[in-house]
């Protein structure tokens, strides 16, 4: 008799387990999904360098460098740095359509930069399909001033805006 009462609980615990098995086989069992829409964030910032300063004269220092350094943080594949450059003018001379201000920059990863001092005209690309999925990198923006007897002596202005454009 004892026998057959754990007989008996035994085959029903046993249909008990087909049973749920097979209710889930027939519904295709329960699940989550999940989706994540992640969102394209570039940040651009001047860590060293937002404001230059020359002291140059045709004898003494007719030539003098300086840098800026910018930090981009993105989670784009790739991005690009944009120079927007003003005139630089000592009354009506202007030191960039006179070949006498350049630019050249360093790039922190595979991108392509300025290898040579470059005279910049107007928009200017300073770094171009730099690695993205960053959370910071640097680029060396650098700067060359050259004066002879040709630049007349006063104070000249000059703007520069940079901009991080990113590939996503």
């Amino acid at each position: 008799m004892r026998r057959i009462a754990v007989f008996l609980t035994l085959a029903a615990l046993a249909l008990a387990c087909c049973g749920s098995a097979i209710a889930l086989a027939a519904t295709g069992g329960t699940g989550v999904k999940v989706r994540a829409r992640v969102g394209g964030q570039i940040i651009i910032e001047i860590a060293s360098g937002e404001e230059i300063r020359f002291e140059v004269d045709p004898i003494m220092n007719p030539e003098d460098t300086a840098r800026t350094e910018i930090i981009v943080r993105t989670n784009a594949a790739k991005y690009s740095i944009i120079a927007e450059f003003g005139e630089f003018l000592i009354g009506d001379y202007d030191l960039i359509a006179h070949g006498k201000f350049f630019v050249r920059s360093k790039a922190p990863g595979t991108g392509k930069a300025i290898e040579e001092w470059t005279v910049p005209k107007g928009q200017v690309v300073i770094l171009k399909d730099e690695d993205g999925l960053t959370p910071g990198e640097t680029t060396i923006v650098e700067y060359l001033l050259k004066v002879d007897f040709t630049v007349p002596p006063g104070e000249g202005k000059l703007e520069i805006t940079f901009t991080a454009v990113p590939s996503f």
